[in-house]
């Protein structure tokens, strides 16, 4: 029997077929670890807020909520963030499991790295925005123009949008350092290129940090100057393992 073009498209999708049922099974496995985390997240939620106000501690602002369902939205908000924060690990082991059957062996070491990696970089990233970037950030808002006689009123959600929204870039922004490193090991990107446009990154670099903190030198130094030495130390990393396999 003649194979014919739409014998071909119609074992090319047969083949499609497991994996696309596997992709499905992980993806339904993760929003389900999802909403048990958030659940689980709801549960405790006020220990949450009580840690989540910590940067507020030493700072004279109150917050308030400006609608009767506005807290209980919050709290929503707050488990369904805590839950996905806490499923990351997760979501990187599915994924990982997902392409581990067409990575080679050299680059099953690699996911492995990666899958370690990853999170803590994301988890530090979002502990120096919560630390040391989120109570400077804070300090600012409520003392800026501070002699024009307006009281500050915080809204509760708008102050979880806001710290939430740093902890996020802060941990996104770690992993730019961790891909610099990926593309050296792989040899997509040469040493030499990455160092002739050093200056360009480091532009980049404070420019990203400065688009995440309000208009303040101090802050974006705190998280400008900690992106640039990871940076600094993927390019070494980078050239070490390329190095080796030369």
């Amino acid at each position: 029997m003649t194979n014919t073009p739409e014998n071909q498209d119609g074992a090319g999708f047969n083949e499609w077929v497991p994996h696309l049922s596997e992709l499905r099974r992980r993806i339904i496995s993760i929003l389900v670890v999802i909403l048990l985390a958030t659940i689980t997240a709801f549960i405790f939620s006020s220990h949450i807020v009580s840690f989540l106000l910590t940067p507020l501690y030493h700072l004279d602002v109150e917050l308030h909520t400006f609608a009767p369902s506005e807290k209980f939205l919050a709290y929503v908000h707050i488990a369904f963030w805590t839950g996905a924060i806490f499923t990351i690990p997760f979501l990187c082991l599915q994924i990982a499991l997902f392409v581990w059957p067409a990575l080679r062996n050299k680059e099953h070491r690699y996911m492995l790295v990666a899958l370690l990696v990853v999170p803590i970089l994301f988890i530090l990233g979002s502990a120096l925005c919560y630390y040391f970037l989120a109570p400077v950030i804070l300090n600012f808002f409520l003392t800026f123009a501070e002699g024009d006689g307006m009281s500050p009123i915080w809204g509760f959600r708008q102050y979880l949008s806001l710290l939430f929204g740093l902890m996020l870039a802060g941990g996104l922004l770690l992993q730019g350092p961790l891909a610099v490193l990926v593309l050296l090991v792989a040899g997509v990107v040469q040493y030499k290129t990455f160092a002739r446009l050093r200056p360009y990154i480091i532009l980049l670099i404070f420019f990203l940090a400065a688009l995440v903190t309000p208009p303040d030198v101090i802050s974006q130094i705190l998280l400008g100057i900690p992106l640039y030495l990871l940076f600094e130390g993927a390019l070494f990393l980078g050239r070490i393992f390329r190095k080796s396999k030369r």
